[in-house]
């Protein structure tokens, strides 16, 4: 802590497994109360910051506020078990970051100022999150004591000025693809990262975020009734942030066990047929093929040129052939057996689908970008199939991604 307020970084982080073991108790009213509980660790985690970082310069007599940023390993809550029972609970989820907003200011205390008798209204707090504040609708000032008329209702604006702002940024969060149940469509998720957080993930980025299931309120769309006071969005509002580690993909790391297990079947002189016969056991035949399908697998080396250039080490293969050679079944092979794997068709796909699409943010009204299918395989597989029904112009779009592993 004291090295991280040294170097302007006023953030600590706590991992709940740790609170377990301090007070089961503390940990139990946090996952079940987190608003609550939040405000008063940061004001601890204040307070023990500038203990610590005491003397200070004469310039720095108070201590900025501190955030403070949870980890857990705890297991994961799927996108689609979120309901109405986990509103205000602490949670924690796994996912694919879609799109990522450019980071905006919002107040945590405001300033307002009637326009009639000019009273000010000062260090008004504002809840955390997507939830606004109501302005008062009458003046809080005495009309008659003073000898003047009545203020008007809404008489209040803010004043920029004397407001205390923070940065935020708001993620779309989409399901991984092997935690979709065959034949269901993909759920998305809205994401609320504010102060540190912001700025520390990209579309592409598999995350792993501890947060609070919150509602806000929803505008209503159209003429039905279905934008009513009672009708509120989800969302969640990060507490804390990390990136997955895409190259142990859903397997998670070996263990010792594994480890040694993959060490003596490296050492046998038959291994390329060994793995070869494990590939899609069902199909006989086509070794070369299966023998291709293993390289693209495993993948080669990058290595780094002396001029500093990288030169890739990920491997494509096509297949063609006529039909009935089982061509689809080996692509769905390689889907079910890589840890991370997209399969699509080239029939219905375009290239924004594939590579990456800009599109307009409907509440910063700014363009922001959203992955397709290479994005959201990061570090995986992307299986085409029916490539020769593609569309030219979409084929062409692809091309930069194969040879420089770019989009």
């Amino acid at each position: 802590m004291k090295r991280h307020c040294n170097l302007g970084q006023y953030y600590v982080t706590v991992h709940l497994q740790h609170l377990a073991s301090y007070s089961p108790e503390m940990s139990q009213t946090l996952a079940q109360q987190p608003t609550e509980i939040m405000p008063i660790f940061e004001e601890a985690a204040r307070e023990i910051a500038d203990e610590i970082t005491r003397p200070r310069p004469g310039n720095e007599e108070q201590m900025p506020p501190m955030q403070v940023l949870l980890s857990s390993h705890a297991k994961p809550v799927a996108m689609r078990d979120l309901k109405a029972d986990l509103v205000c609970r602490l949670v924690r989820l796994t996912g694919i970051v879609l799109s990522v907003s450019s980071v905006r200011a919002k107040a945590t205390q405001l300033s307002l100022q009637c326009r009639s008798c000019r009273a000010c209204l000062s260090n008004l707090p504002v809840r955390p999150g997507l939830e606004g504040y109501a302005l008062p609708r009458k003046c809080i000032t005495d009309a008659a004591a003073q000898g003047r008329p009545k203020c008007p209702l809404d008489p209040f604006f803010i004043v920029p000025d004397r407001c205390h702002c923070v940065d935020f940024q708001l993620v779309k969060l989409q399901e991984a693809p092997e935690a979709v149940p065959h034949g269901e469509t993909p759920r998305h998720l809205q994401v609320y990262l504010d102060r540190y957080q912001c700025d520390r993930i990209a579309p592409g980025n598999r995350v792993s975020i501890v947060g609070v299931y919150s509602v806000r309120g929803q505008a209503p769309k159209g003429s039905g009734n279905l934008g009513g006071p009672g009708v509120r969005a989800t969302y969640v509002r990060a507490l804390g942030i990390a990136l997955e580690e895409s190259s142990h993909g859903i397997g998670g790391a070996p263990s010792d066990e594994e480890e040694e297990e993959f060490r003596r079947l490296a050492a046998k002189p038959d291994i390329q047929e060994r793995l070869a016969r494990s590939i899609a056991p069902s199909i006989l035949g086509s070794v070369d093929v299966k023998k291709a399908i293993c390289c693209l697998l495993f993948g080669g080396s990058r290595k780094r040129m002396p001029d500093g250039l990288y030169r890739r080490g990920d491997i494509n293969v096509l297949l063609l052939g006529d039909p009935g050679t089982a061509k689809s079944q080996l692509l769905k092979f390689v889907e079910k057996c890589a840890p991370i794997a997209v399969y699509t068709s080239g029939k219905g796909s375009s290239a924004a689908g594939l590579t990456a699409s800009v599109i307009r943010d409907p509440s910063s009204r700014g363009f922001v970008m959203e992955g397709g299918a290479m994005v959201l395989a990061d570090g995986g597989v992307v299986a085409i199939d029916e490539f020769d029904k593609m569309r030219e112009d979409d084929r062409v779009a692809i091309h930069e991604a194969m040879e420089q592993q770019t989009i």
